[in-house]
């Protein structure tokens, strides 16, 4: 069983495997599901899956680490149970997209031991670098928006972004390992180096997948915002087509002509789908369209079932790339997944 999986089983919050046996002595048995989770004082909470997996790669395995919500939950939609709610209140540190992805987690946004990585944290830092102090200011007095400045908050589809995302993962980690703990601080840097070697190798695999689709078919049309990251990057333009269809179960004789006259026009060839079994309203889309729907789904707000970061990336790509006529490298993605296994297993 891989590292990863070790940290997501039992609704993920188990603990991982902590190298020395004198560190097992604090450890916390969860013997009952009205027990409380207590943790030792360096333990990591990372909320989302997503989350999770980047931590599990970049922390050295003697810090323990435990995922908040397991792969088949909803983050959006999460509704904390008393025990996530306790496991959150005892780590010493909260890693997290932040309420744009998770709405749940708002409670805990201005806890010292939270750290956020998702896409307000990513503006905010470019706000720093450029000196835009009313840009900060005005995302101030918009936090409770769902979406800040209506950005599409999956920028882990887009590797510089997760780039950007591992160095502030790595910055927090780094801050509660003792000075003198050279091991963890030598091991957690090497982690973090090649991190950022996958990634930026899987920018270059990505670019070079894409970059065989005809540019006349450069679409990517699904039901949500969710790629507009990764398309920007990759010269992809984006269609959501809930900005015409809403969340109706049903499509209006007057909506149903306007979506397909802005497929006509767009040279759509594929619908994307992104959950199995399809939607009806999707079926119905694409029926009436006559815009085929993509062989298999994408997976934008999550991983792969029994994925990771990496997994979900090469299965994307290759997903959207031979469904828009293009001729992705399978094999080449497969040993960028075995790179990112060795850190997480």
């Amino acid at each position: 069983m891989s590292r990863i999986s070790r940290a997501r089983k039992e609704g993920s919050l188990l603990d991982r495997k902590i190298l020395r046996p004198s560190l097992l002595i604090g450890a916390v048995v969860l013997t009952g599901c009205n027990q409380g989770v207590q943790t030792g004082p360096e333990l990591i909470m990372a909320v989302e899956p997503i989350t999770c997996d980047f931590v599990v790669a970049i922390a050295p395995p003697s810090n323990p680490v435990k995922c908040l919500i397991t792969g088949n939950q909803d983050v959006h939609n999460l509704r904390l149970s008393p025990k996530q709610v306790q496991g959150l209140n005892n780590a010493s540190q909260i890693i997290t997209l932040g309420q744009e992805m998770t709405p749940a987690i708002k409670k805990w946004l201005s806890k010292p031991e939270m750290i956020v990585v998702g896409v307000s944290a990513i503006k905010k830092d470019l706000v720093h670098q450029n000196g835009n102090n009313l840009l900060e200011e005005d995302q101030e007095e918009h936090h409770d928006e769902h979406i800040h400045f209506g950005d599409d908050p999956h920028i882990w589809h887009e590797p510089n972004k997760a780039m950007q995302m591992t160095t502030i993962i790595y910055n927090g980690i780094k801050r509660d390992i003792p000075i003198f703990n050279r091991k963890s601080r030598k091991l957690l840097d090497q982690r973090y180096k090649t991190v950022i070697s996958i990634l930026s190798d899987l920018d270059q695999w990505n670019n070079k997948q894409v970059s065989s689709i005809p540019k006349k078919n450069r679409w990517i049309t699904s039901k949500h915002k969710s790629l507009e990251h990764y398309g920007d990057r990759y010269g992809l333009k984006t269609l959501s087509l809930l900005d015409y269809i809403g969340h109706s179960s049903g499509l209006r004789p007057q909506t149903l002509s306007k979506v397909i006259g802005t497929l006509k026009e767009n040279n759509i060839k594929v619908l994307f789908t992104e959950q199995q079994p399809v939607s009806k309203l999707l079926r119905n889309l694409s029926s009436q369209s006559r815009v085929p729907l993509s062989s298999k789904p994408i997976y934008v707000d999550g991983l792969i079932p029994k994925g990771s970061t990496i997994s979900t990336a090469v299965h994307n790509t290759c997903t959207i790339v031979n469904s828009l006529g293009g001729s992705c490298n399978q094999r080449a993605g497969e040993l960028l997944e075995a790179r990112w296994q060795s850190l997480t297993r």
